[in-house]
């Protein structure tokens, strides 16, 4: 009895061990080194800060979370960034960030307003798009956080998204190193 719980205790160690991938080359990430991004929507303010390259800290509601994301191998939905699909145990989290690539402005807009169904969102007028939503399953309280982070691009340029920028709801800074 004492062997075979040994042996299946090296089986389950073995297969939650969490292997590192390689960061892809072609990446398209939103955020740099040091930056932090604040962004105040409908659902409150969240603060997404830069750890390293796949890791995010989130702070909302007196929450605090560092998770590292995955890389996007192929393009999902437009998106070759990063992303995490599950949560830490205490909470459930869904977590993008990524560029998005259009030919129009108004492509971008339908874009924006297309992901409206998952997360409140707010804008810059160079394109970068925050959205996040939280809230607490009834019941036992169990968290769920979706939060996304989009560099938008236009023609392959930063896009003009000036009509309904939130140049006041969002605030990005950098930390020195």
């Amino acid at each position: 009895m004492k062997r075979v719980f040994i042996i299946i205790c090296a089986t389950v160690s073995a297969a939650c061990s969490v292997k590192e991938q390689p960061i892809p080359e072609n990446i398209e990430l939103a955020m740099k080194p040091g930056m932090i991004i604040e962004a105040t929507t409908s659902q409150g303010k969240i603060t997404i800060s830069y750890v390293d390259t796949l890791t995010r800290q989130y702070s909302w509601d007196g929450i605090t979370k560092t998770f590292k994301h995955q890389p996007r191998e192929k393009r999902w939905y437009g998106s070759l960034g990063m992303y995490r699909p599950v949560g830490d145990g205490t909470m459930h989290a869904v977590l993008e960030e990524g560029q998005q690539h259009f030919s129009t402005v108004q492509e971008a807009y339908l874009w924006i307003k297309g992901r409206e169904r998952f997360v409140d969102c707010v804008w810059t007028k160079d394109g970068l798009v925050m959205g996040w939503r939280h809230q607490s399953r009834p019941g036992d309280g169990y968290l769920a956080l979706s939060a996304e982070v989009w560099q938008v691009f236009v023609n392959g340029r930063k896009a003009n998204l000036a009509r309904g920028a939130s140049g006041s709801n969002v605030r990005i800074s950098f930390e020195r190193p």
